[in-house]
């Protein structure tokens, strides 16, 4: 099956508009597309009409032209007649909203068993059923919740694939518009009962320009299709990462009445992913850290070799004491080592700060510049440790509370980093106030991240990305 008309369609045809419930799912869906989106869509309702200007049709075989694909918000027992035109009309792809199929019990697994054989038949490429839809911007959003109700992340690089609808809008959507990361598209899989993860994989590794990172969030794999999906995320040129709900005991028990899903072994899980090269974020922020990182390293223009970080050797530069050793605490955490700094440069490092910090800083890592740090002293300090060949990356603490450093000095620290070309990664309190530090930090693709955790995890992203693409024999 050709998923290209599923995600990249001309046109859509909605089926399910109600026309006198303005929220109902498929009337959202498709004033949204008509209003809001570059898709050209047409409406579905039995007695044709009309809603806010635009024609509705009667049937799927009176539309102008046939659509590329079809959505269909209509209670379960009467989505297999439209699948069924699809066939008969030869729409290649169809998005099903409506629950109660697998997840319900005998009687919907029948009624899915039917939907997997007229789409395998006729080679529907059918997402879902019980799934939210698909945003693929600018071009389409078939997600049945009002524009003024979600929050839409930015254009970019990441395909984010949720088994859960609700997943995807809350924990997703919202967050990477928070912390500035972009998607390709996001799509909403519900039960998969035909299109599924490796068939989505496949797409979006070989087939959508549009797409670097793939980030998956499963409730398990789709039975006999974990081994398919660990070959071809090998395989994948793209970055792969998996974030898995449903490896407790009561996390088993939810998901199988959430998504009829089967979810496995945490052990066993692991080390496969670890095997094909897949990345296992294992906690909601580890996901989010690792894709902000990700998608900064597809830019054209790199900030830094990334493929220097091998081991995870890290000097930790603060302006707070306190600071450096909760961050120094947490590197055994994600494998990373604090490189130890010599007495010789220990003693270099004096001229280097200026001379109100001099007699109260510490040079030892992590260095701690104090409250009387200027910004040139960080500059000197990134120039310095750039050029130390055991040290692979530094994290930057930077607290903008202290009078002594300014609103330049993101832009102070970006063109340090873009010079020597050190991986170098950032912390700063994420308060509206700095946001001309962090914005000039971003405009230059470096990364910078909101917690002293995030930061680390960022590095040890860093060091698993360089193993993985060392593997692959990509740079």
């Amino acid at each position: 099956m050709d998923l290209t008309k599923l995600f990249k369609p001309e046109t859509i045809a909605v089926a399910g508009i109600s026309r006198s419930n303005p929220l109902s799912p498929g009337r959202v869906i498709f004033i949204k597309n008509v209003f809001e989106m570059d898709v050209f869509c047409y409406g579905i309702h039995p007695e044709g009409g009309e809603i806010e200007g635009i024609k509705l049709y009667k049937r799927l075989d009176q539309l102008p032209k046939i659509p590329d694909s079809l959505v269909v918000a209509i209670p379960a027992k009467y989505t297999l007649d439209y699948v069924q035109q699809c066939a008969d009309l030869h729409i290649p792809s169809c998005t099903i909203i409506s629950g109660g199929f697998a997840e319900v019990g005998k009687e919907g697994r029948e009624r899915q068993e039917k939907l997997i054989k007229i789409a395998t038949d006729n080679d529907i490429a059918v997402l879902g059923p019980n799934c939210l839809g698909v945003y693929t911007p600018p071009l389409m959003d078939t997600i049945f919740m009002p524009t003024e109700r979600i929050t839409r992340p930015p254009k970019g690089t990441v395909a984010l694939i949720s088994q859960s609808g609700g997943v995807l809008v809350d924990q997703f959507f919202h967050k990477f518009k928070q912390i500035n990361i972009g998607v390709s598209t996001a799509v909403s899989i519900g039960n998969r009962a035909v299109v599924d993860e490796v068939m989505l994989l496949d797409y979006f590794s070989n087939k959508d320009p549009d797409t670097y990172n793939i980030a998956f969030y499963l409730e398990g794999f789709k039975e006999n299709k974990s081994r398919e999906f660990l070959q071809l995320a090998k395989k994948s040129e793209d970055m792969v990462l998996t974030y898995f709900g449903g490896l407790s005991d009561k996390g088993k028990q939810a998901t199988m009445s959430h998504t009829a899903s089967i979810s496995g072994n945490d052990e066993i899980l692991s080390a496969a992913l670890k095997q094909y090269l897949v990345m296992h974020p294992r906690k909601e922020m580890e996901l989010l850290t690792s894709l902000k990182l990700l998608e900064i390293l597809t830019h054209r223009k790199k900030p830094f070799d990334p493929m220097i970080v091998k081991e995870g050797n890290v000097v930790i530069l603060s302006l707070s004491g306190g600071h450096g050793v909760i961050c120094a605490d947490l590197l055994d955490d994600y494998k990373l080592n604090a490189v130890e700094i010599t007495d010789d440069e220990q003693q270099q490092m004096i001229d280097l700060v200026n001379p109100t910090a001099r007699n109260i800083a510490t040079f030892s890592n992590p260095i701690d510049l104090t409250g009387s740090a200027q910004d040139k002293d960080i500059e000197n300090f990134i120039e310095y440790l750039s050029k130390i060949d055991r040290v692979e990356c530094i994290i930057v603490l930077i607290l903008p509370y202290t009078p002594s450093i300014s609103f330049q000095v993101g832009r102070r620290i970006a063109n340090v980093v873009s010079r020597e070309k050190k991986p170098t990664v950032c912390f700063i309190p994420y308060i509206e106030k700095y946001g001309s530090i962090i914005e000039s930090l971003e405009l230059s693709n470096i990364p910078v991240f909101h917690s002293i955790e995030e930061a680390v995890q960022a590095v040890s992203t860093l060091k698993i990305r360089t193993r993985i693409n060392t593997l692959k024999g990509q740079k």
